[in-house]
């Protein structure tokens, strides 16, 4: 088998992965909740309480690089493609979103001026811009709007 094609396999096999522990880790989540729920009901378990709080924690921090790691599967689409593989400042914004999750304009800017080592916000701005016009990125309408990558659906 052709290494690419090998590199595809592979890649498909760790993305079932990743959503597979996402989803146990959800239903871990819920089951605790359930616990939770049944511990403040009856005064007799409330000594569990507390080790069931560092229970969701522990659980919780499985669950955040999981969720990052699915958004920089998600970025990688993009950033595969030629116009973006091309533009430093738009490959900057991809990424920063894929690690940060929903920024808004000020936020992404100092991304990708950490990045960068510079970044002017109006060229940021007109390149989220094109971004959102591509049908890459998302903005959401509220008192700061904020900027998210589309989730890309896999064929």
């Amino acid at each position: 088998m052709p290494k690419k094609e090998r590199l595809a396999v592979n890649t498909k096999d760790s993305n079932s992965e990743v959503s597979e522990l996402s989803k146990k880790l959800d239903q871990i989540l819920h089951r605790l909740d359930l616990l939770e729920e049944l511990i403040v009901e009856k005064p007799e378990y409330e000594g569990f309480a507390a080790a069931l709080r560092l229970t969701r924690v522990g659980i919780g921090m499985y669950g955040e690089p999981l969720k990052i790691a699915e958004r920089l599967k998600n970025a990688q689409q993009f950033l595969n493609q030629r116009l973006i593989a091309q533009d430093e400042i738009s490959r900057c914004i991809i990424q920063a979103l894929a690690v940060k999750g929903e920024l808004n304009i000020s936020a992404i800017t100092r991304q990708v001026a950490a990045m960068r080592g510079k970044a002017s916000r109006r060229i940021v701005r007109q390149r989220v811009q094109k971004l959102v016009s591509e049908g890459i990125l998302f903005k959401t309408n509220g008192e700061t709007p904020t900027y998210d990558l589309v989730k890309k659906v896999e064929h």
